[in-house]
């Protein structure tokens, strides 16, 4: 198989590469004479990095580049412990040159076929059933995660054509929807974001530049794709956050009486009045089917830009805090001369309210929802 120029070689982090090399490159065939010890050699450094996920990485990647891409969703599917090693570092070591013989080459296809036969197999065994035998039936909870192991599949494909198509994000791109289709539990979306909150801070590991080995081996994205990689995974986290609270509104409650404003917001926590700004708060129950908000905590000098997340529309409030809100649209900034600042915000309409807050020179985190005795509601609506 002829060398991909999209193929870079692996740069494992914190690798001993010092001791054990590089990843094997094959610009030249090894000989009849060499041929095992070179593969051997080769067998040693993979085994010497990556495991049995990465080895799955590997086969998937291997199948997408033949053209594959079915048997490579169904691959992303099967059980890291059904993955076998050996044809994965081969696979791989094709993709950078080698050039397997015939009877290789069968050894390899042979071996794939066999791995993605697992699923089928399982499946047969499950639905036949022996007169004097019984057979053990998959719990709930196995095929939650089934699901969520494919919802996984299925984003690390997305995330492999966002790639290859230039690491250019669309709007037909929602991780959201595939959730929804799969009927994924809301108390699985934590694995999927775990795995997106990783990527995502390894980007923005490579963005800061402090690793050279981690940059080198991201050499291939320019910079404004690996931003564009930091939006596709924060997209993710963000839409898992999402499919929670929209599942939350979703659910069917057993029949009762609608809860009034005021007794929604009985136990939340806010100031009343700011003597030293002359601040009065708005009242509590303006939080309650509001989309957009802002609130001043007058200890920590922060003002906060509440929004509604997207898909729900509106946020209400439960017990002592803010819920159904946007966590990647909802930020807070320290004010260094609140009379000011807060004047420049409240003084206008939305887009005025927006623009001065986007015009403060401060450092942008995340609020947590939470209300406290010295928190004044400045606008609600």
């Amino acid at each position: 198989m002829a060398k991909s120029n999209e193929i870079k070689r692996l740069n494992p982090k914190g690798a001993e590469t010092k001791y054990v090399g590089h990843e094997p490159e094959w610009n030249f065939q090894p000989t009849e004479e060499n041929r095992i010890s070179s593969f051997a050699n080769a067998f040693q450094w993979y085994n010497y990095h990556y495991g049995k996920k990465d080895a799955k990485d590997m086969l998937c990647h291997y199948l997408e580049h033949n053209n594959r891409s079915k048997d490579a969703k169904l691959m992303r599917g099967i059980p890291d412990s059904q993955i076998r090693v050996t044809p994965a570092w081969v696979c791989r070591m094709t993709l950078l040159g080698l050039v397997l013989n015939e009877h290789e080459q069968s050894i390899v296809d042979e071996q794939i076929s066999g791995m993605l036969k697992v699923k089928q197999e399982k499946k047969r065994e499950q639905s036949e059933v022996d007169a004097d035998t019984a057979v053990a039936k998959l719990t709930i909870q196995d095929h939650l995660r089934e699901k969520v192991s494919e919802c996984c599949g299925e984003l690390e494909g997305m995330f492999d054509d966002f790639v290859v198509a230039g690491a250019k994000m669309s709007a037909d791109f929602s991780p959201i929807k595939l959730m929804r289709g799969m009927n994924i539990s809301p108390n699985m979306t934590g694995t999927v974001s775990r795995v997106w909150e990783l990527r995502l801070a390894e980007f923005n590991e490579v963005l800061e530049g402090v690793d050279a080995d981690l940059v080198e081996g991201y050499s291939h994205l320019s910079k404004n794709q690996l931003k564009q990689c930091v939006k596709f995974c924060e997209t993710v986290i963000n839409d898992c956050n999402s499919y929670v609270q929209l599942k939350k509104v979703e659910r069917k409650p057993r029949a009762k009486k609608a809860v009034s404003p005021e007794k929604l917001t009985r136990t939340f926590k806010f100031l009343k009045e700011f003597e030293e700004l002359k601040l009065k708060s708005e009242p509590v129950v303006k939080l309650v089917g509001a989309s957009e908000a802002w609130l001043y905590d007058t200890a920590k000098r922060k003002l906060i830009h509440v929004m509604s997340d997207s898909h729900i529309g509106t946020f209400t409030v439960k017990g002592s805090a803010i819920i159904g809100f946007d966590s990647l649209t909802t930020v807070q900034k320290t004010l260094r001369k609140p009379a000011e600042q807060i004047k420049a915000v409240i003084g206008g309409g939305k887009p005025a309210a927006r623009k001065a807050f986007e015009a403060i020179k401060a450092t942008e985190t995340k609020y947590n929802g939470r209300g406290n005795e010295n928190l004044i509601i400045l606008w609600a609506w």
